[in-house]
């Protein structure tokens, strides 16, 4: 007993290493165990011995009770097909309604031990926990009968008991017509015809613990022989519950109709031994392109090789070519193709985890790629899997010539769009799928050194700022231009999506600015060119800039279509901002530009002057950065002299610095114009142009100054801007700096640039040039119209004029000297009248 015990211990865990089998199934582990067999009730006695984990219903020397059972007799056999079998013999039948003589794996319910009272384990379908899926049972056995030939049963049963009960109500009643299979009084378990569910049962109703019924296996012989045969009978699993997996397997073998009392009768003997199931590891079909191969033989279960080669030499090998069907419930088929060798391999693992080999030798396929490639003469470096390329120059029906790499088998052809310069060749070759080369002609454009700067609020912000050309060419229509964006990226860590190529931009430049826009939409076709980025879907491209002297400032909004990607209704901007390296404002306040608050400092790096800089509000950027606005606000704004000056939108700085220092003392008379206004402070005089008197200018001091205005400036502290705070900095774009008086404007300018027919201030005075320079933060005088005007403009400060030096007359010098018209004078300065004369840049009076 204790043997039988650790035997069931044992099967509890069986099938972690390897498939399980049934326990004891050739009936030799260890010595018989005694039984007591159900007798009515009436008894207890050990009359007989059983198998261990099988029990015979009536072991040998059992008796008849009240005339309802026949005489069943089960013992052992010694002389089995491999040791020892178990033998049930029907005799002495008497009465009707009679149990055949049959034995089952499990402890059944009529011969469990019985104390007067019920103690059942679950009846005959009680069985034992199962953990796989197998395909058939096998044993041998031995059939004789002395009387009526009737039939032997084999019967077993495969279910969980994990699944609710569906459409058998609790308390169903237990009637012949919903019971397919019930012959013994009493018995606890009941399969009912409804939906295959096994039930159990208490009485004639229906409790509340059925299971799906998985598989089973109900076959009947009537075949006699005396000696050993082996016999095969596969499970039959429901369409309905077959992916689920068996907890509890029973095996039954009667000698008679075990369901059918009524063709029970005496004379019959089943001898079974060796019951083993069977896991199949063969394929049950196999097609290769829908046809299913010479030398493959599908119903092999007898065939117990592990390797089988199959010839497909006159195929070749594709992704979806195979379709192969294991045979077993629960075999699994895995498929491996070897590129060197040609051969695909199947792999078909039983539950019992054997594996067999399907080795299908293909045939060698062709490549279906290109050797080389030619363009205009030039071969182009092809790249292992990669397929789109950009040459410069212009298409011709000769441009393009190609030699494929499986040579005669293959098929190419050429076809080139006018509209998107893209030439396509498609290699068509046996066995190989299609592959299609992309050949762009790119025109020759002007280069412009640029910042990109590369966001995208979804994905992550900031994703890339790098510095590289953007060209632009003559587009195909007058009046138009293409911008050719290469070897364009999202991240920096990652290789380059393609090139992007806008297409017919209109440009009509006035005065060397033009303003371009394009929109693109998915009816364009836009797409990024390139092997990394033609997968993209991009429904919309629209591009805003401006090109003005030889600067461009470019922004482009790409939307990106992620639907396909598993994000259902997802557009994700990609927004790319373009600047020359000498802007003087960049603008990343977008939220696709999050995060460019830690890379603040290399921003500014990139830039050759020291531009302002826009960023998100909320960025997180150190408090040293000068030029940089988070929001509205920056830390500290810093003018360079020298260096042009302009920004698009208004802000606060809450420090000040400019590198200029304003010379000092009431002789001296500086302009300037700034983009913010200011208190003036003590010691400091700011005038702004009031009115023109004859050939003076009288200018009007001012108390607060304001942003974008020109004025003169005389003063005490070289560096009074320094001392400047929470200034209010407004934008430069489409500002007046102009104020005009009696048709004279003083001007102010925030780039460096060349002038015509102006007045630039020199020692005291606004001097008429043909030509000349402004440099940024200054101020220089125009007069319009037809009006007379003079050589120089006096300046007047509250109607006093500033800036002569009292210079001790110098009769030595010999420079060049004009007078106030600008005309050159003749002699020195001892022999000059009385006046006025500028000599070597300097005002000189002579007395």
């Amino acid at each position: 007993m204790k043997k039988q015990l650790l035997t069931l211990a044992l099967l509890a865990v069986a099938g972690t290493a390897g498939a399980q089998q049934l326990p004891n199934g050739s009936f030799d582990e260890g010595k018989w165990v005694e039984c007591v067999p159900f007798t009515n009730g009436a008894s207890s006695k050990k009359v007989g011995k059983c198998p261990p984990s099988w029990t015979i219903a009536h072991v040998a020397g059992a008796t008849d009770v009240g005339g309802l059972y026949s005489k069943v007799v089960g013992q052992q056999v010694d002389a089995g097909n491999t040791g020892s079998a178990v033998k049930v013999t029907n005799t002495n039948i008497i009465g009707s309604n009679y149990a055949p003589g049959y034995f089952t794996l499990g402890t059944p319910w009529n011969t469990a031990l019985n104390t007067g009272k019920s103690n059942k384990d679950g009846g005959s379908f009680g069985g034992i926990k199962f953990t796989y899926k197998p395909d058939a049972l096998e044993f041998y056995y031995k059939r004789s009968i002395k009387k009526t030939n009737i039939r032997s049963s084999v019967l077993a049963y495969l279910w969980n008991g994990t699944v609710k009960q569906n459409n058998v109500p609790v308390n169903t009643p237990v009637t012949a017509s919903n019971i397919v299979k019930y012959d013994m009084p009493n018995r606890d378990i009941f399969i009912l015809r409804k939906d295959d569910l096994i039930a159990t049962c208490e009485g004639d109703k229906v409790t509340d613990n059925p299971t799906h019924l998985i598989a089973s296996l109900e076959e009947y012989t009537t075949e006699t022989t005396d000696a050993w045969t082996k016999k095969t009978y596969e499970f039959k699993y429901n369409d309905t519950y077959k992916a689920e997996t068996p907890e509890f397997i029973n095996v039954i073998f009667a000698a008679s109709d075990y369901f059918n009392s009524s063709n029970v009768t005496g004379g019959i003997s089943l001898s079974i031994d060796d019951v083993k199931l069977i896991y199949y590891k063969h394929l049950k079909s196999l097609t290769i392109d829908g046809t299913t191969p010479s030398t493959f033989v599908g119903d092999d279960t007898q065939n117990n090789t592990n390797e089988v080669n199959i010839d497909a030499s006159d195929k070749y090998y594709t992704e979806d070519c195979i379709s192969a069907k294991a045979a077993g419930a629960g075999a699994m088929v895995n498929e491996t193709y070897n590129s060197s060798t040609h051969v695909c391999t199947l792999k078909v693992t039983a539950g019992d985890g054997k594996v067999k080999n399907y080795n299908i030798q293909f045939g060698v396929p062709c490549t279906g790629k290109l050797s080389s490639l030619t363009v205009n003469g030039t071969a182009v470096e092809l790249v292992a899997n990669k397929y789109y390329y950009v040459v410069t120059g212009d298409h011709t029906a000769s441009s393009v010539s190609y030699v494929t790499e499986d040579g005669d088998k293959a098929t190419a052809a050429e076809l080139y769009d006018a509209d998107k310069h893209i030439s396509t060749i498609k290699v068509s070759a046996p066995g190989a799928k299609d592959h299609i080369y992309y050949v762009k002609f790119a025109k020759t454009g002007d280069k412009y050194m640029s910042n990109l700067f590369i966001g995208s609020s979804p994905i992550g912000g900031l994703l890339a700022h790098p510095q590289q050309n953007v060209e632009i060419a003559k587009g195909d229509a007058a009046n138009t231009i293409d911008l050719q964006l290469r070897n364009f990226k999202l991240s920096a860590d990652d290789g380059p999506l393609g090139d992007i190529f806008v297409y017919g931009i209109p440009y009509n430049p006035v005065n060397g600015s033009a303003t371009l826009h394009k929109e693109l939409t998915k009816d364009d076709n836009f797409r990024i060119f390139g092997d990394g980025g033609s997968a993209l879907v991009l429904p919309n491209l629209v591009l805003d800039g401006d090109l003005t002297n030889g600067k461009l400032s470019v922004e482009l909004t790409i939307t990106w279509d992620m639907t396909g990607e598993g994000d259902e209704n997802a557009y994700a901007p990609i927004l790319v901002k373009v600047y020359s390296p000498s802007a003087t404002s960049v603008d990343l306040s977008d939220a696709n530009f999050a995060n460019a608050g830690a890379k603040a400092s290399e921003i500014l790096s990139s830039f050759e002057g020291s531009p302002i800089v826009y960023l998100p509000e909320g960025e997180d950027v150190d408090a040293k950065e000068k030029n940089v606005v988070v929001g509205i606000t920056a830390s500290s704004l810093s003018l360079a002299d020298g260096n042009d000056w302009g920004v698009t939108k208004d802000f606060t700085a809450a420090a000040v610095s400019y590198d200029r220092v304003f010379k000092t003392g009431t002789d001296y008379v500086q302009s300037f114009v700034l983009p913010f206004g200011f208190t003036v402070p003590t010691g400091t005089t700011v005038a702004e142009l009031s009115s023109v008197n004859g050939d003076n200018l009288v200018f009007k001091p001012v108390t607060e100054t304001v942003a974008n205005k020109p004025y003169l400036v005389v003063t005490n502290d070289g560096e009074f801007i320094n001392n400047l705070t929470n200034v209010q900095v407004k934008a430069t774009t489409g500002a007046d700096l102009t104020t005009t008086v009696d048709g004279v404007s003083h001007i102010g300018s925030y780039t460096a640039q060349n002038v015509t027919d102006a007045y630039g201030y020199a020692n005291g005075k606004f001097v008429k040039a043909n030509t000349g320079s402004v440099k940024p933060f200054r101020t220089y005088i125009k007069v319009a119209g037809t009006q007379a005007a003079p050589m120089a403009f006096g300046v007047n400060i509250e109607g006093t004029v500033t800036g002569i030096n009292n210079a001790t007359t110098a009769a030595t010098a010999k420079e060049a000297i004009y007078n106030l018209q600008g005309v050159r004078v003749s002699g020195d300065l001892k022999h000059l009248t009385k006046g006025v004369y500028i000599v070597n840049g300097q005002k000189v009076v002579v007395k």
